[in-house]
């Protein structure tokens, strides 16, 4: 079939123009929601492709960063911007149609806890339309026990197979009943917790089909008030086959972790020696693992020797393994050679070395 050509004002050809409306609304689709959004200036048949997206397309991606005009000059424009945003997150969402939403993605930030409940508002609506990837990335002021963000669809829910909660955000407790997310299979968490409970005790025994857990923990230095240790991840136990866990804290110690996963087929661990590790088992089926090991920036801790030795052990089987800078110092100075496992599986090996130390191999 031959395309029709249009020539734009310029003279130039036009190829967007003859395209028909569903297949533009789909490569709107494919544009942060905001600046799909915007093309309703362009003509007056653009104003209807956006209602049309909505009303098409599975995912929608709303970031409060992604503005037409994020000059912020005043603090009157703040709020306004703030204001027009949640306007136009109300109106997306009232113009989704029903079980046709498949991915949700909402990048938020906002100061007034009385407004909690707008956000909460918003991932309820996203859910009740059978949302099956829920991506939250929200910031909340610092309060030590704040109310419940997240609706109880977000724990209870028959639809969701990925989930990301992020960042640096206290959900407040746990919620009253059971975590209930029978097909959920990827697990991500951005710095969240549960103020009264750890958040993977809290979820892990709920998500039976689960196959990918990533944690990434930050120490979060002025929020030492709601940032208990005990709520942080520590003991994971799970058939779970890839897992990532990256802890960015050298301040609180010791942390324990604690790992029990016998299918596990990946592992990415990034963390100081500060944590106390600890393994059931050594992940038979691992294909490959990935360490990024240090040392305490304050100093030694004095524990490093066997938590070395016993991250090494855990990993005997693995086939491609990939070792930091940081993790080649640490098992150079911890370790002694005749204490070095056999890898006997081994096919692939990846290191790094730092500019201005030598290692003897």
């Amino acid at each position: 079939m031959e395309t029709k050509r249009v020539l734009s004002s310029s003279g130039s050809i036009d190829s967007i123009s003859p395209l028909p409306d569903e297949l533009l609304s789909h490569i709107l689709s494919f544009l942060p929601t905001k600046r799909a959004a915007s093309t309703s200036i362009l003509s007056k048949r653009w104003r209807t492709l956006f209602p049309l997206m909505n009303h098409l397309c599975a995912s929608l991606y709303l970031d409060d960063t992604d503005l037409l005009y994020p000059e912020r000059q005043t603090e009157e424009e703040y709020f306004e911007v703030q204001n027009s945003f949640r306007n136009f997150v109300d109106k997306t969402l009232s113009g989704c149609n029903n079980n046709s939403l498949k991915k949700f993605s909402l990048t938020y930030e906002d100061d007034d806890v009385q407004r909690m409940c707008l956000t909460t508002g918003w991932i309820s609506k996203a859910l009740e339309q059978g949302v099956s990837d829920l991506d939250l990335c929200i910031y909340m002021p610092l309060m030590y026990e704040p109310p419940r963000l997240l609706p109880d669809t977000v724990f209870i829910n028959n639809t969701l197979v990925k989930l990301t909660l992020g960042t640096e955000l206290c959900l407040g407790r746990s919620p009253w009943e059971d975590v209930d997310l029978p097909l959920l299979k990827s697990l991500l968490l951005h710095t969240v917790w549960f103020s009264n409970h750890a958040i993977c005790d809290v979820m892990m025994d709920g998500c039976p089909q689960l196959e990918e857990l990533y944690i990434h923990h930050i120490y979060i230095e002025d929020r030492d008030e709601e940032f208990d240790i005990h709520t942080a991840p520590h003991y994971i136990a799970h058939n779970i086959k890839k897992l990532t866990v990256c802890y960015n804290n050298d301040v609180q110690a010791p942390r324990v972790l604690s790992i029990y996963t016998p299918n596990l087929v990946y592992q990415d661990y990034s963390d100081y020696l500060t944590c106390l590790y600890n393994s059931e088992n050594h992940f038979n089926d691992l294909l490959e693992a990935r360490l990024d090991l240090a040392f305490a920036r304050a100093g030694r801790w004095g524990d490093e020797h066997d938590t070395c030795l016993k991250i090494m052990n855990s990993i005997t089987n693995v086939q491609i393994l990939h070792l930091s800078c940081f993790t080649v110092e640490v098992m150079y100075e911890c370790l002694d050679l005749d204490e070095i496992p056999l890898f006997k599986n081994l096919a692939t090996l990846h290191f790094e070395g730092s500019i201005g130390n030598c290692f003897a191999i």
